[in-house]
């Protein structure tokens, strides 16, 4: 049923206090070095999702994971590629949409280079015989297993995506093309942070959308009642998402840059 869908979503949110208490800062990882790392990790996996020819709601999926992992875990003991690979592996699985290890391992090493600035041309595909890809593959299957135990094998994610459209319809609002678009644009943009694990989607909807109505000045009905209150948001947590965003905005580097914050996993010497 709904009511359950939406209980145990309620469980896999971040408190504010665990926010600011990960398991990476407790490794005296900065929080600017760990909002880099996430920041990297999530456009790897969105890499990775394209080169797979995996769809929007794939990736977000990967996403969400990625962070989930990294509020249980630590980026000292769990590199930041390897994981995303991991994450975007196991979303294509609970997306139904499953690709095979060898296809990740080769796309994994293809992302990587492209993002230290290597052409297209000079990317090479790994030999399935080689040492070098028998340790990536055999450690994505380890971290798989890693993540799983971590999430007790419970996985539910709901993305906002479907709410951003159900809400603009109620707002009589989805003849206005470029509202839509940019709030969907705000709303991917949300997955590369710890948004999407802090709030839930119809309160990550209603902030995309205020943010975007914001932006091109289009004003939203608050009279007799507020429009969040329709979809039982609090302003304060719009506003609160809408920081968020802006502070990302801000401060984003493009592409990411990729940081070594501890023991590299096994096939990644000659990565480097």
């Amino acid at each position: 049923t709904t009511t359950t869908t939406t209980t145990i979503i309620m469980l896999f949110l971040v408190s504010d206090e665990e926010s600011t208490q990960t398991p990476s800062r407790k490794d005296d990882i900065s929080e600017t070095k760990e909002f880099n790392a996430r920041l990297f990790g999530c456009e790897f996996v969105r890499r990775c999702g394209r080169l797979l020819k995996l769809n929007q709601s794939c990736i977000a999926t990967g996403q969400v994971l990625l962070h989930r992992f990294y509020f249980k875990k630590s980026l000292k003991k769990f590199d930041v590629k390897r994981m995303a690979a991991t994450s975007i592996w196991l979303a294509s699985k609970l997306e139904e949409s499953p690709r095979k290890l060898r296809d990740i391992v080769n796309v994994l090493v293809r992302v990587e280079e492209r993002m230290e600035g290597k052409k297209s041309s000079e990317t090479v595909v790994l030999d399935v015989y080689s040492d070098r890809f028998e340790d990536i593959k055999d450690d994505l299957v380890r971290k798989e297993r890693h993540m799983l135990k971590e999430f007790g094998f419970v996985i539910k994610i709901e993305h906002p995506h479907k709410f951003v459209l159900n809400y603009l319809q109620i707002l009589d609002l989805t003849g206005n093309k470029q509202l839509t678009q940019k709030a969907l644009n705000h709303t991917n943009d949300a997955l590369h942070t710890t948004i999407c694990v802090r709030f839930n989607a119809e309160t990550i909807a209603c902030a995309t959308i205020y943010l975007a109505a914001r932006e091109m000045d289009i004003a939203l009905p608050e009279n007799p009642h507020q429009w969040w209150l329709l979809f039982d948001v609090v302003l304060e947590d719009i506003e609160c998402v809408c920081n968020s965003l802006e502070i990302l905005y801000e401060h984003i580097e493009y592409p990411p840059k990729y940081e070594v914050l501890g023991e590299l996993p096994p096939g990644a010497a000659a990565e480097q």
